[in-house]
This record gives C-alpha cells, sequence and structure tokens, in this order.
C-alpha cells in the first residue's frame, strides 16, 4: 500500500506541476501575450526532473521520459519567445507523460471510474425531480451532477458525440469520459416485474 501512497503523491505534484504550467502559458494577454509567457521553462524542467526521478523507482518502464540536462539549457534572458515556448512545450509534454504513466500504474482509471459510478448511485435520484418519462431526462439529471462535481463539458466529458462500436453496429453514446475511456448509456426501465 505504501507504493500505491507514494505513486498518489507523485501524481498530485505532477497535476499540480501541470496546472501551474497551464496558468503561466495563459496569464497574459493582447499583442504582446507570447512574450514572457514561457519564460520559466527552466523551472518547470528542474520541476519536471526532479518528479521523475522520484518516480522513476516505482515505474516499471520510464524510458518514453526524458531527463533534460539543465546546465546544457540556456536562460531565458538568452532566448528569444519561440525558443522559450519550444523549451516550455518539451517540458509540458514530458509532464503530461508522468501522468499518464503515473495513472497507469496505480489504476487511477479503475479507480475514478469506481468513485463515479459510486457518486452517481448516490446522487442521480436527488438529480431528477418526480418520475422520469424520458432518457433525457436522467441525462439532464447526470450531466447536472458531473458539473455540479466541476467536470466541464468538453474538456472532462461530451454528450452525445463520437461513435462506439459495441456488438457489431455503433452507436452514438449519451456521454463520453474520455480520460477514463469510459461510454455512458442511460436508460429508463419501464418493466416493473
Amino acid at each position: 500500500m505504501e507504493r500505491k501512497e507514494q505513486l498518489k503523491q507523485l501524481l498530485s505534484n505532477t497535476n499540480a506541476l501541470l496546472e501551474a504550467m497551464r496558468y503561466s502559458a495563459s496569464t497574459a494577454t493582447g499583442s504582446s501575450a507570447n512574450v514572457g509567457n514561457y519564460s520559466s521553462y527552466k523551472m518547470f524542467m528542474r520541476k519536471y526532473n526532479d518528479l521523475a526521478k522520484k518516480a522513476s523507482s516505482h515505474l516499471p518502464d520510464v524510458t518514453i521520459l526524458d531527463q533534460f540536462d539543465l546546465n546544457k539549457v540556456r536562460e531565458s534572458g538568452d532566448t528569444t519567445w519561440p525558443q522559450q515556448k519550444e523549451h516550455f512545450d518539451i517540458a509540458y509534454s514530458n509532464v503530461a507523460l508522468l501522468k499518464s504513466l503515473l495513472e497507469g500504474a496505480i489504476g487511477y482509471a479503475e479507480d475514478q471510474t469506481q468513485r463515479l459510478r459510486d457518486f452517481i448511485q448516490v446522487n442521480l435520484r436527488k438529480s431528477v425531480f418526480g418520475v422520469p418519462q424520458k432518457e433525457v431526462e436522467i441525462q439532464n439529471g447526470l450531466e447536472s451532477l458531473f458539473v455540479g462535481r466541476g467536470m466541464t463539458k468538453g474538456l472532462d466529458y461530451d454528450r452525445e458525440t463520437g461513435r462506439v462500436k459495441t456488438s457489431g453496429k455503433e452507436s452514438v453514446p449519451d456521454f463520453v469520459i474520455p480520460r477514463l475511456k469510459l461510454c455512458i448509456e442511460v436508460k429508463i426501465v419501464t418493466d416493473t416485474r
């Protein structure tokens, strides 16, 4: 259990680093938005190196991850903003890969799927007022739960988009949660037997 807890802590730190990188890249606006937006790339590379080093002893295969030789990486004052963005993007993609490896090692998708299932089971009835007559009423209640849970449409979930092949036929699922590789289909059962 200790290994899993360490992996969860590393995943939490990796998520925090990704959030900091997203925030850093999105703070400036206007015509000079690109200048300075990516100047913290070296600090992000250093933080990534630290996390990757800690994670390497807990993960089965880290060959996909880079290690940056920061002594060879120029300072932001010695680079143009396109070079800064390139360094930033390389660091960002490595942090995202590290996150993916950590999630796989933890069984993140399975844990989150179980948590989502439990959440829906406990709360769906509260979000649907009256006896539902149409599936769309349940779908709307389910979407309200997603929004209330802080999920963003188009990012964390989509509604009635994409195609899924099951049992030899294609269908458009009611909800898709890409990060969990999960589709949700709503059905009303009218048979009371």
